[in-house]
């Protein structure tokens, strides 16, 4: 019996949460990704920091240590790559994207990187990111139905070039465009008016808009920092081409018979980093381009699921076109 075909859907930030504790510990096996770990619990041992193993076993989640960004970044990463190989034995996986820190674990998910130098490109960009000051805050553009609001849409561009032509001390920009929800990111005094000005909505229990705990202005000009130190500590990271197709932030596709691993290396430490990560674009390319049986959305958590759906109910994708009929058809499937 043939496997169901699936595009796979790697999370960002936010992903490991209370629920999640102990997730690294119960997906790891052993192999390369738990020699990669190993090595990494290492470097952090000899370098004075706790291990990731210590703090995805701790018995209580604490907001401080498990939220800081460089360990939710490593911890996503391990537990994602991880689950990923338990995927594989269940789906026959078409192409892989991700959603902004996703896309570095899609880089060793998809083949282009070893889960070693996949680690070494988390911690690096972790590192990078956490000197940059500014933040983030999380909006949505859909009603309950998960159907698009084009009205709240256009509100909140009108709003973010109104805060943005203030000046530079509130510089904002669209960060992510996660399906129908909005991911803004800005300088500190851009994040307090937009937590101010944008439009208060309700879809289901959770309350928008919000700031997102420890993150940084990612995927805007706020980051060219970022930028320009990471290309130089990660010049020679070994990336090859992918083993499978592979969507990047802009909805391209990446395949493993023409990429130039120097262009997909150029991306990750350039264009990644300063411009809007087009999450939604990965998804439709996903859709359009690949028609697989679902869109897999990998651990930990599912906070993907919304995203994505909210993305099948825009496309009309398979005849979806609100929230019950895309839960009757399982076209997500967060496993």
């Amino acid at each position: 019996m043939s496997r169901p075909t699936a595009v796979l859907i790697c999370p960002g930030r936010g992903s490991y949460t209370r629920e999640e504790l102990g997730f690294v510990g119960r997906t790891v096996r052993a192999g390369p990704i738990a020699d990669a770990l190993a090595a990494a619990d290492a470097a952090r041992e000899a370098a004075g920091r706790p291990t990731l193993s210590a703090i995805d076993a701790a018995e209580k989640f604490r907001p401080g240590l498990h939220l800081d960004g460089e360990n939710a970044a490593e911890l996503i990463y391990f537990g994602t790559l991880a689950h990923v190989e338990q995927l594989r034995e269940r789906y026959d996986i078409l192409a892989v994207c991700g959603n902004s820190l996703g896309w570095y674990t899609a880089l060793p998910a998809s083949g282009a990187l070893d889960p070693a130098n996949g680690w070494r490109l988390v911690a690096t960009m972790a590192r990078l990111q956490k000197s940059i000051p500014g933040g983030q805050v999380l909006t949505t553009a859909v009603g309950e139905d998960w159907r698009p609001d084009f009205g709240q849409q256009v509100e909140i561009q009108r709003l973010l070039v109104e805060i943005d032509d203030r000046g530079d001390d509130h510089t904002c920009d669209y960060s992510i465009r996660l399906g129908g929800h909005v991911v803004l990111a800005g300088t500190e005094a851009a994040i307090a008016a937009l937590l101010e000005q944008l439009p208060k909505r309700s879809v289901g229990a959770r309350e928008f808009p919000f700031r997102l705990a420890g993150h940084g202005p990612f995927h805007t000009s706020l980051c060219e920092p970022t930028s320009v130190a990471a290309a130089e500590e990660l010049a020679a990271l070994p990336v090859t081409m992918p083993s499978c197709h592979l969507i990047d932030g802009f909805g391209r596709v990446h395949s493993p018979w023409s990429t130039d691993p120097r262009e997909l290396l150029h991306y990750t430490t350039h264009e990644q980093v300063v411009e809007t990560f087009d999450f939604t674009a990965a998804v439709r390319t996903a859709m359009r381009e690949f028609q697989p049986d679902v869109l897999l959305c990998a651990g930990p958590g599912s906070s993907l699921r919304a995203p994505v759906g909210h993305c099948v109910v825009a496309e009309g994708w398979r005849g979806v076109h609100d929230k019950e009929a895309l839960f009757a058809a399982g076209l997500v499937v967060t496993d």
